[in-house]
């Protein structure tokens, strides 16, 4: 028999949508009114926070394309990545974020069938190019410090184009069936919603933690671990004979930076997907205050994540932190 459920992390508003409306057998009057005045209050604060997190990774992440390409000193494959991770964060905050806005805000879906199956494959699209272009920010700092001389002949625009192309094509491809699970549905007292349909819940659940999550974090931990055992023993990578040492403090500059962006990734996002494996897993349904916070604060936390990324880019690096400067104050020299 075919289950329904919300899009990934909105399990928790069809449960307070159930009991909003009556008072349950097992539910006394003072949790149920404790639960009206949640939801009263969320429906104010939530769709605000979301809506600030929707501002500021459009422009922050905006500013930080605009200042990499405005910055010669950054060449090769780490522009494009770096580029695209941003570019990924715009995606995902104005295709994601933004219409995370709707449920708590309006209680019910309106924009129709199309959208919705339109919004959930945009979203999933999205989520994962992000990850697969951490990883392979995460490789292109490996072959920097671990194969120096070979990383001379790999790590070219041309091959970075195609690893982008590889990229794009393989998320695109590979969420279309997003679109024939999602759709519009009505639950009850005639409220619409956009959901996604599968058999088995757990079996989705488990499967979006490890390809989305789980594994992604295991390479990046392997791949950004021998980056970790080089700062940590000092030690620089060989085999450039070209001298040019300001390009040199710019790569170790940028490593230290794709160290700090996954990090913050797996840090952030640890909380939602945790909480909601948990939550697919076991079947059980959370109609708590407690439970509708956590899941709440998650979200925020996991989405801030596509606002953090611009402020690592231009605070912790000097070459993008100048050419933010230099864009704010219209110099059209680059320093």
């Amino acid at each position: 028999m075919e289950s329904t459920t919300l899009m990934y992390e909105d399990i928790d508003y069809i449960h307070f949508w159930n009991i909003s409306g009556n008072i349950t057998n097992d539910m006394d009057m003072e949790k149920y009114e404790e639960i009206l005045k949640f939801i009263s209050l969320t429906r104010i604060i939530i769709p605000v926070l979301f809506g600030l997190i929707t501002i500021f990774g459009l422009l922050g992440n905006i500013l930080t394309i605009a200042g990499i390409l405005r910055h010669k000193t950054i060449i090769g494959i780490t522009k494009y990545l770096i580029t695209n991770l941003a570019i990924t964060d715009i995606l995902y905050v104005a295709f994601g974020v933004s219409f995370k806005a709707i449920y708590p805000a309006l209680r019910f879906w309106p924009l129709g069938d199309i959208w919705c199956r339109i919004h959930t494959y945009l979203e999933y699209v999205c989520y994962f190019a992000k990850i697969c272009t951490l990883v392979l920010m995460s490789l292109d700092r490996y072959i920097y410090l671990a194969h120096p001389i070979r990383a001379l002949m790999l790590r070219t625009k041309r091959n970075g184009y195609i690893a982008l192309i590889a990229l794009w094509s393989l998320v695109i491809l590979g969420n279309i069936p997003f679109i024939f699970i999602a759709r519009e549905v009505v639950i009850d007292e005639q409220v619409k919603v956009c959901s996604i349909h599968f058999e088995d819940p757990s079996g989705f659940a488990t499967y979006f933690f490890l390809f989305s999550y789980l594994l992604p974090l295991i390479v990046l931990i392997l791949l950004n671990g021998h980056t970790f055992r080089v700062f940590v023993t000092g030690t620089s990578p060989t085999g450039y004979t070209n001298g040019d040492l300001i390009q040199l403090q710019v790569n170790e500059s940028v490593t230290k930076m794709v160290f700090l962006v996954v990090s913050f990734f797996a840090v952030c996002w640890m909380p939602l997907q945790v909480i909601m494996f948990y939550t697919h897993v076991s079947k059980e349904k959370h109609s708590t205050v407690t439970f509708g916070s956590i899941v709440y604060a998650a979200q925020c936390l996991a989405y801030m994540n596509s606002c953090i990324n611009p402020i690592l880019y231009t605070f912790y690096t000097h070459v993008f932190r100048n050419s933010i400067k230099n864009m704010i104050c219209c110099r059209t020299t680059i320093r």
